[in-house]
């Protein structure tokens, strides 16, 4: 598919123009493609490019605006200029550094950073909300609590071993019960704390192998 194309997906528009898909739901958003660049609404919504890549050309910085290949630019922070003297011995002041950045430039370059961050913020907003990562925190009370109600029902089946105990080897039910309840909680302790261990251990970040 190629910028010639009537219509893409979002993420194809982004590739496209070198940019990440959050950052178009972001033009979008701030109305910097808008209207007859639009079909649709929402997440189906798709992008007629040539109409799209126009409006970016009018509303983005000019430092976040395409080169000839539709990718996005950054202009680069001009370097310090070294003004030597002529070769030919001639006199001539002393040489000085002329300093030609732009402070518009560093400007746009700032505004472009912010707007990177809040989209990698809306990025990681969006994943939560498809369920593709979970809060750390949730993770140890839903292991925790799943780690509890395995415990909880092989107590509450407790009272059906004991009375197989019991029938099988000839001894009282209560002993048999008071047997294994005592045994079965000290597992319990001994497991429930190498569960805390584990929960704990879990790191607050894991690296996303997906694209």
């Amino acid at each position: 598919m190629t910028l010639s194309a009537e219509t893409m997906t979002k993420g194809a528009f982004a590739a496209h123009i070198g940019v990440s898909a959050g950052r178009i739901s972001q033009y979008i958003a701030e109305g910097k493609i808008y209207g007859d660049a639009l079909e649709g609404d929402g997440r189906s919504a798709k992008i007629r490019p040539a109409i799209a890549r126009q409006q970016l050309q009018k509303t983005l910085e000019p430092s976040q605006r395409f080169g000839a290949n539709g990718v996005a630019v950054l202009k680069s922070a001009a370097q310090p200029a070294l003004q030597l003297a002529p070769s030919d011995g001639a006199s001539a002041p002393p040489p000085r550094l002329t300093f030609t950045d732009d402070v518009a430039d560093q400007l746009a370059a700032e505004r472009l950073r912010q707007q990177q961050i809040t989209t990698a913020r809306l990025e990681r907003e969006e994943a939560l909300e498809v369920g593709r990562y979970m809060r750390t925190d949730d993770a140890r009370r839903q292991k925790v609590r799943a780690v509890s109600e395995a415990f909880k029902v092989m107590e509450q089946g407790i009272p059906e071993m004991a009375k197989a105990f019991a029938a099988q080897f000839g001894v009282p039910m209560h002993d048999a019960t008071h047997a294994l309840l005592k045994a079965f909680r000290e597992v319990r302790a001994k497991k429930a704390a190498a569960f805390r261990s584990s929960a704990d251990e879990l790191p607050e970040h894991i690296e996303d192998e997906q694209p």
